[in-house]
């Protein structure tokens, strides 16, 4: 794009050809005071906060909303500017109900803030506001419409990177209030996914988490540090506001990402809260029905007599946990796998993980990675949700699937043997049963391809499925002339290695084809799931059929563990359970417990579906007496008389490389595998 230059403030600044005053503001560190606009959403230039004047012309413009051109000579700070805001800033107060002293969110208002800013000192005009509803009917959210400036920044967000569209407005003029689903109250609303993103984003008080107003305002907090959210993986970047020692708030850190800054209600919600509950401190040992606390050595020495006659006897292994970072996985495989020589090393959740790699083994020698960064969901036009529910495995991709769909047009299709979970914006809802699956997707594959029987594939599917030949017509219509389709790959269908080859197969032959890679996104349930994959997922599956003597558990305790994994723990006869917290029913079958810092204590790195190694940062350092894990296998390493060596973190680099040529792309049959 051209470049243009401006002369803002007497000041030389350089822009692009479709910037406007504001962006060339920003990008040269000019400071242009706003409300209502927030860099990611669409602009609107409705609080006339950022008004500007422009040598040539007789109005004063808003620098959100006007493009820049060549030459221009722009004035931010004169006497004319600063009263013209001021006046509007005392138009606001009037407006509504803006006493600050009964405010909770007073000292972290950016309304406050700029009334300060401007000198504004009193009001000039009368107070004829009526009172307006305050909305507590939602469990986590409060919506208090006294407090409104109308800035629509909720409503854009939840609009434009959510996808949800739950708000809009009500009414005119100064009656105008934000409500939910046309007019019901926020706790009643059927399209909230109480994520939480309105409230983030709201400048004043009139949108607040309830929990935030008593952990404390942003400005109380002593520290932020930038992050990730270990729940899902996609490894969402996330803010946390640190307080006396404790994580006051989490927030979503970039609303110019792809994901708009946006986090799901397990990151804004579970991650505060996790900080409150009951923490393992110190190592205990089973005396009976209960524990009683021991020293390091002591619970070690337990731990290496136990696991050294359980290694004589090919009897021990070990269960980790997926929300691991890459270095704590490491540090156990080479434990384990590496000075042990173990083979009984797996991960919660493993068989999604082994069904996955199974599934996409055979398509390994055609150098491609096996999936798309998750956010180019936004830029697909076909969008193909097999055996999945992302608003329960991974939110945000559900925000994507919507606001690709509704906002960009995408034809989406469901294929499930349930419910769908976007039944109301599917353009094709196909329900049919898991045992019929594989073969309504060979023939649905086969039909996209355009083969000479493709009428009868089409025939096939709609028979299997109990509907019109019609609506998959539809879809093969809409997969056929996709430019960039792509393919949603539930978690409960990933374990199936043939599923996934025909979910790849679909991918190929649609030509779902972007740079990074295939156009699949697979749900792997848990934050580092490709990291366990690269370092202690088994080969085999072994936890149902072993008779264990011995079986080390690592848990962060932020997730339930899968049922099929609790059983085996709880026929092992003797287990080692490392987890931050006193959580059950890992702790009931526990015959020794091992303390370790939790998601907040540590730091290192997952590998995402967003395509990114990403860094985990330590948010509080850990309390004095807590051993990370490497710390702890050296000691534990030392009592059995082993050498442990260390070793750098498996990089997960090696999975998103692509080398893949679309045109050598091939299907494979999974009869063949």
């Amino acid at each position: 794009m051209s470049e243009i230059t401006l002369n803002i403030d007497g000041k030389t600044c350089k822009g692009v050809h479709g910037d406007t005053i504001l962006d060339i503001a920003r990008k040269n560190d000019v400071y242009i005071p706003t409300l209502c606009f927030l860099e990611g959403i669409s602009a609107i230039g409705s609080c006339r906060m950022c008004v500007v004047e422009v040598e040539g012309n007789n109005k004063l413009l808003t620098a959100c909303t006007t493009p820049a051109s060549d030459g221009m000579v722009v004035h931010t700070k004169t006497e004319k500017l600063t009263e013209y805001r001021r006046q509007i800033l005392e138009l606001l107060f009037a407006g509504r109900n803006h006493f600050c002293m009964f405010c909770s969110q007073s000292g972290d208002c950016e309304l406050q803030r700029l009334a300060i800013e401007h000198g504004m000192d009193k009001v000039r005009y009368p107070y004829l506001y009526a009172d307006f509803h305050n909305d507590a009917t939602d469990e986590d959210l409060q919506m208090d419409h006294n407090r409104c400036i109308l800035c629509l920044r909720c409503i854009r967000v939840c609009d434009e990177k959510v996808g949800a569209h739950t708000l809009d407005l009500e009414k005119r003029g100064w009656n105008a209030s934000v409500v939910s689903d046309l007019g019901k109250v926020l706790g009643e609303s059927d399209t909230c996914i109480s994520c939480g993103a309105c409230a983030q984003v709201c400048p004043t008080g009139t949108i607040t988490i309830r929990d935030f107003v008593y952990r404390g305002r942003r400005n109380d907090c002593d520290d932020i540090v930038e992050s990730i959210c270990p729940l899902c993986p996609l490894g969402c970047k996330i803010k946390a506001y640190v307080r006396t020692g404790s994580v006051a708030r989490v927030e979503g850190a970039a609303v110019n990402s792809p994901d708009g800054g946006q986090l799901c209600h397990k990151g804004r919600w579970w991650l505060p809260e996790s900080t409150e509950r009951t923490r393992l401190s110190v190592p205990m040992v089973r005396s009976g029905s209960s524990f009683h606390e021991a020293s390091w050595d002591e619970a070690l020495e337990v731990v290496a007599d136990k696991l050294t006659s359980a290694r004589v006897e090919g009897k021990a292994g070990a269960l980790v946990s997926g929300l691991s970072t890459d270095e704590e996985l490491t540090v156990i495989s080479d434990f384990f796998r590496g000075a042990l020589k173990l083979e009984k090393i797996d991960c919660f959740n493993g068989d999604v993980l082994r069904g996955f790699y199974e599934g996409f083994r055979p398509f390994m020698s055609q150098g491609i990675r096996p999936f798309t960064a998750a956010h180019n969901i936004l830029n697909s036009d076909a969008i193909i949700v097999i055996g999945g529910n992302p608003q329960e495995e991974a939110p945000v991709v559900a925000s994507y699937i919507r606001v690709a769909t509704v906002k960009n047009g995408a034809k989406l299709i469901n294929f499930s043997a349930k419910d769908n979970p976007f039944e109301s914006i599917s353009d094709v809802d196909i329900r049919i049963s898991a045992e019929v699956l594989h073969g309504a997707l060979v023939s649905l594959t086969e039909a996209v391809a355009g083969r000479e029987d493709a009428e009868n594939r089409i025939s096939s599917v709609a028979d299997l499925a109990g509907i019109e030949p019609e609506e998959v017509a539809k879809a093969v219509k809409y997969l056929s002339e996709a430019q960039h389709p792509i393919v949603i790959l539930g978690s409960r269908l990933a374990k199936y290695p043939q599923i996934v080859i025909e979910a790849v197969n679909m991918a190929i032959t649609a030509q779902g084809i972007f740079e990074d890679g295939l156009g699949l996104v697979p749900m792997v349930l848990s934050g580092n799931s490709l990291g366990a994959w690269n370092t202690v997922l088994g080969e085999k599956p072994w936890l149902e059929s072993v008779d264990m003597d011995f079986l080390y558990v690592n848990s962060t305790g932020m997730v339930p563990e899968d049922p099929k994994s609790l059983e085996a723990v709880n026929k092992a006869r003797f287990v080692v359970v490392q987890t931050p917290y006193m959580v059950s029913p890992l702790v009931n079958m526990a015959d020794v417990l091992l303390p370790m810092p939790a998601w907040y204590e540590r730091s290192g790195h997952f590998c995402t579906l967003e395509g990114e190694r990403r860094r985990v940062n330590m948010i509080v350092p850990p309390k004095e007496g807590l051993r990370g894990l490497s710390k702890v296998f050296q000691d534990l390493a030392s009592k059995m008389g082993i050498s442990l060596v260390s070793s750098s973190a498996s990089p997960c680099e090696n999975i998103f490389k692509s080398r893949f040529s679309p045109d050598k792309a091939q299907v494979v049959s999974s009869e063949e595998v």
